[in-house]
């Protein structure tokens, strides 16, 4: 959040100190016109379009994306999958401020016992239009072009592989099956663990990666329901000339058909039905851009996919990796930094995508705030909120809850220019106008769950 929009904050001022009927976080009804010529015109300066649907995928590859998104079977000890960090009940996120990996017992908020995962597992709504992918931007891409992290190769056969527009997803969807912590386990645990270390691991390297990637790919293939599965998503492939790359462009298929789930209030009104939001959410929404929060917040996915430094305090272990002469400093996520390489981009985390916001707390690349108000309510005042920041208010897991890293002065020197120091933000306006982003078929996402995978495995 930043310099305000002048137009929007004089035009919502003028209707406060003109005593209109309700405040600007109340009113029900509809919007007069003025307002919704007011709010459009914000929606203009900040880019906001109609949201595009994904390209279609066929609905075979659609079904072997789903069985492998719910299926252990692409886990070193075989307990373990994509939805298990991803779950349908939460919204495609699991309620955790910090994820539990490998070795984790339960579901959800219950879970533990597991590796703790350093950064919150982020929510898989409209990934067709991302074209940057974890909280630090570890795989980017725009069309056939895609960077990804090191300790990985993909080959030209494996990118021939992607459909068009899932590269970058598909390229990411690879990747988790890899991570000793999140799927693949640990040294001695089984025949994946012992391979070595690749992605995701010090010193990690891409023949490792690769290897474990033709493992997983066996053990497709020593099942008769995913070698038909294989079989009717593509084609004509020989059953040797399979890849992993055909798992990953799957589960990419699945995850664009499945979470497109875009048809919110706030959509509807960019579409063009003016009545679309109440009074309330249209006064939230001018709120919002009013004060600046479109500078990052920016476009139809109310995200710039860029990186910034928002203050926000750092929780659980962190993620330095060698970045420092004298090793990982524990407890410090340098964000960005670890993609790049760049201390300038020390402390900075990918913006994420507004839509259905309201259903997919925690907040913050550590899901650092349990409730979206307080999230809103940091930007009053990022320095005093980093400073005064209450974990146990907002973290329940007991092993977390003693996890603070005290480098709120690192932090804080590197805040993005465009914070502003102090500000009055209406924080219920702006909740108010966030929950107007939740789509109608966004908060039941139980059509998504299979009834059974080919492993036989258990899906939960």
């Amino acid at each position: 959040m930043s310099r305000p929009s002048l137009l929007a904050l004089a035009f919502l001022f003028a209707l406060l100190g003109a005593a209109c009927e309700g405040s600007s976080r109340g009113g029900g009804g509809e919007a007069s016109a003025i307002e919704v010529d007011a709010l459009r015109h914000e929606l203009f300066a900040a880019h906001v379009q109609p949201l595009p649907d994904p390209r279609p995928v066929s609905d075979e590859l659609f079904l072997l994306g789903q069985a492998l998104f719910f299926d252990k079977i692409l886990s070193g000890n075989q307990d373990i999958s994509c939805a298990t960090c991803h779950l349908p009940q939460f919204s495609t996120g699991d309620g955790r401020t910090l994820s539990d990996g490998v070795h984790g017992i339960g579901l959800g908020p219950n879970r533990g016992g597991g590796e703790m995962i350093p950064r919150n597992s982020p929510p898989l709504f409209a990934l067709h239009l991302k074209r940057e992918l974890f909280w630090d931007g570890r795989v980017q891409g725009a069309g056939d072009v895609v960077s990804v992290p090191p300790a990985v190769t993909l080959t030209e056969a494996m990118r021939a592989t992607f459909s068009p527009g899932l590269q970058v997803l598909a390229s990411q969807a690879m990747l988790p099956a890899v991570s000793r912590e999140e799927m693949r386990g640990m040294q001695g645990e089984n025949p994946l663990g012992d391979l070595g270390d690749g992605y995701n691991s010090p010193g990690g390297r891409p023949d490792v990666t690769t290897h474990v990637w033709e493992q997983l790919t066996e053990r497709l293939l020593d099942l008769p329901g995913y070698i038909a599965l294989l079989s009717a998503a593509y084609p004509g492939v020989a059953l040797q000339d399979f890849t992993f790359a055909h798992a990953g462009n799957a589960i990419a298929a699945f995850e664009t058909r499945a979470f497109a789930r875009t048809d919110s209030a706030f959509e509807r009104f960019v579409r063009g039905d003016d009545a679309a939001l109440t009074r309330a959410q249209v006064r939230g929404a001018l709120v919002f851009f009013g004060m600046g929060c479109a500078n990052c917040h920016s476009g139809s996915l109310l995200s710039d996919q860029d990186h910034h430094n928002i203050g926000l305090p750092q929780i659980g272990p962190g993620v330095s990796s060698n970045l420092f002469a004298f090793g990982p400093i524990p407890g410090w996520d340098t964000g960005r930094e670890n993609a790049t390489g760049f201390v300038q981009d020390r402390f900075k985390f990918r913006t994420p995508s507004l839509l259905n916001v309201a259903l997919t707390g925690p907040y913050g690349h550590a899901g650092q705030f349990a409730e979206l108000r307080d999230f809103v309510a940091h930007y009053k005042d990022v320095v005093l909120s980093n400073q005064q920041y209450d974990i146990q208010s907002n973290v329940s897991d007991p092993e977390l809850v003693t996890m603070l890293t005290p480098n709120s002065s690192q932090v804080l020197a590197t805040l993005d220019p465009r914070l502003p120091s102090v500000n009055d933000i209406d924080v219920d306006a702006v909740v108010e106008f966030l929950h107007a982003l939740t789509a109608r078929d966004a908060s039941d996402l139980s059509d998504i769950v299979p009834a059974s995978v080919p492993s036989g495995l258990p899906i939960f």
